[in-house]
């Protein structure tokens, strides 16, 4: 068990003595690996040297910078690895990793607290020293007049102006709007009432003004960082693209948890595969990458691949569920699965609706006018699962209530608590709507046709019936259309299209984010040339810009035709 110090306590120490308490519960979480990889370096360093002067010779070697922000596993050992990893290839690394002076950041999420910068520097500067590297510190490119004028160019903003602040290219307005919603763990409907969204402004506008310098600076060929949708990670990345700067981002996702995705100038969590799945789409699937898929949905389904700790038992008798959510018996209701408004990879997510919350009261409007429509509105797990801090502070259920007030009986709200399976709930409905979720796909998997509100990696593919607002989606909905059963061909697309994302592009990495274990290298050869196959891949693609798929070579997908599940 690990032991909790009061965070108010902590909080009032010196930088210095939190630091040291820090280390202290990442020694009980057995993930603080900085001492044992300094020690390893050391005993090695003949080997990387040797290996390093070898490489650096050949040609095509390029300059890489690192922006370093995120302090938890996995993030420092799959920064600071690739970084190892591209050096120990002769190509020339530097970085810069965040020390102090943004109004907000990322640690303070959920508008707790944040700890003191000097804090997080020093965290950080420890793994920097295990992995041997002198990155230069955000507060270099920093002037003294930056915050003042920034702080001005906010201040004589209209708030009708701020969520199209530009600064040199870099939509900043859209940038902050972002994380406040991730700030509050929330939906925020009125961004320029909000306090906290001038200072996120005048955050995004530092991290431009001081990305531009540190880019003047280090002449970067590809600039590497976590996430790309982050405040940080995102302004680096709009710069460097303005500049023509190739940005390689990179993420977890959930499919596996020991997987990875990374991809070249957008961000990777949002699971960019258009150019890839031209190709996959006219690929028909082998038997074995059928069954292999069909697996891994199994146990998806059940959270067994990966366990999910917002999945509880589920109800799934279909004479259940319309017993408990009071369903009409002769008749299929409309089902709409709703997101966690705050996950960053659905925040500005929006087409033809505004936002999540849009779609959700046109809904709630279309069946209060239609009281022989049953509509259901699945809330996401995530909203009152796992932790108390990442709860949604603007759940949907109650939204819509305080939106619409008493609902009439043929409108059902479940909540992120309620056992009933999602996949059955989905079999009950005549037809199935969703905003940016992944069940959309897993529905197309199980033969029904899901209407898309938002912008999802799979619209647009063949299988789905994409929305482009509430006129169009009412107008259906009164028509009566429910024909979605898929044809052979359409889930046939679907399978490719789940295998391509499944399988080919997150890329699962045991060695950078262990399954079972703390990170521990047992040599650094393991990232050297021909130490890892897979790391080998992820590197090539990083320097020459080649897709990111098939890094960690799957089996054959693409000889013979499957036949429909």
């Amino acid at each position: 068990m690990t032991w909790r110090f009061p965070r108010q306590a902590i909080r009032s120490l010196p930088a210095p003595a939190q630091l040291l308490i820090k280390r202290g519960q990442a020694a009980l979480r057995q993930d603080d690996w900085a001492a044992s990889i300094k020690r390893l370096r050391l005993q090695e360093q003949d080997y990387l040297n040797g290996t390093r002067d070898q490489n650096a010779a050949r040609p095509g070697q390029r300059r890489v910078l690192f922006f370093v922000a995120q302090q938890t596993p996995p993030w420092l050992e799959v920064e600071y690895s690739l970084a190892a990893a591209l050096w120990l290839r002769g190509h020339d690394i530097c970085g810069t990793l965040c020390d102090g002076l943004l109004p907000l950041c990322e640690m303070n999420l959920g508008r707790t607290e944040r700890p003191p910068c000097d804090l997080c520097a020093g965290w950080l500067t420890r793994y920097e020293d295990a992995f041997g590297f002198n990155f230069s510190r955000l507060t270099q490119f920093a002037s003294w007049d930056d915050r003042l004028l920034a702080e001005q160019q906010v201040a004589g903003a209209a708030d009708r102006d701020l969520e199209g602040l530009t600064v040199d290219t870099v939509n900043v307005g859209r940038l902050a709007r972002r994380e406040l919603q991730r700030y509050h763990r929330g939906f925020v409907f009125e961004p320029s009432a909000d306090p906290a969204y001038r200072q996120w402004l005048v955050s995004a506008i530092l991290l431009v003004r001081w990305v531009s310098r540190l880019l003047d600076r280090e002449h970067p060929d590809v600039v590497l960082c976590a996430s790309g949708r982050t405040l940080s990670s995102a302004s680096l990345c709009a710069v460097a693209r303005s500049r023509d700067i190739r940005a390689v981002t990179w993420d977890t996702e959930p499919t596996f948890s020991d997987g990875l995705v990374f991809s070249h100038d957008e961000a990777a969590v949002l699971i960019p595969l258009d150019e890839a799945w031209r190709q996959a789409s006219q690929q028909p699937l082998t038997c074995d990458a059928i069954q292999a898929l069909d697996e891994f949905l199994r146990g998806w389904e059940r959270s067994q691949t990966p366990p999910h700790p917002t999945h509880h038992a589920t109800l799934d008798d279909h004479g259940a569920i319309r017993s408990q959510l009071g369903l009409r018996s002769d008749a299929s209701p409309i089902v709409a699965f709703a997101n966690s408004v705050w996950d960053m990879a659905v925040v500005d997510r929006d087409l033809g609706f505004a936002n999540m919350f849009e779609w959700l009261f046109a809904l709630v409007e279309f069946a209060k006018r239609h009281p022989a429509i049953d509509l259901v509105v699945r809330a996401h797990p995530s909203e009152v699962n796992g932790s108390h801090d990442l709860h949604s502070r603007t759940p949907v259920g109650a939204e819509i209530v305080k939106r619409h007030g008493p609902l009439p009986g043929n409108i059902k709200l479940v909540d992120g608590l309620n056992p009933v399976d999602s996949y059955a709930l989905a079999a009950l409905a005549g037809v199935v709507l969703v905003y940016a979720s992944r069940i959309g796909l897993e529905v197309a998997l199980r033969g029904k046709q899901p209407w898309l509100a938002g912008e999802t990696t799979y619209r647009g593919k063949g299988f789905t019936r994409d929305l482009s607002g509430t006129r169009q989606m009412c107008d259906l909905l009164d028509a009566g259309v429910t024909d979605d059963v898929l044809s052979a061909d359409r889930i046939d697309l679907a399978q490719r299209f789940a295998y391509l994302w499944f399988f080919r592009y997150v890329t699962r990495v045991p060695l950078l984010r262990p399954l079972t274990r703390p990170f521990a290298l047992r040599t650094f050869r393991a990232l050297g040339p021909g130490g890892d196959p897979t790391v080998d891949r992820i590197c090539t693609s990083i320097i020459t810009g080649a897709p990111f798929v098939d890094l960690a070579r799957p089996p054959p997908h693409c000889e013979s035709r499957s036949t429909s599940r």
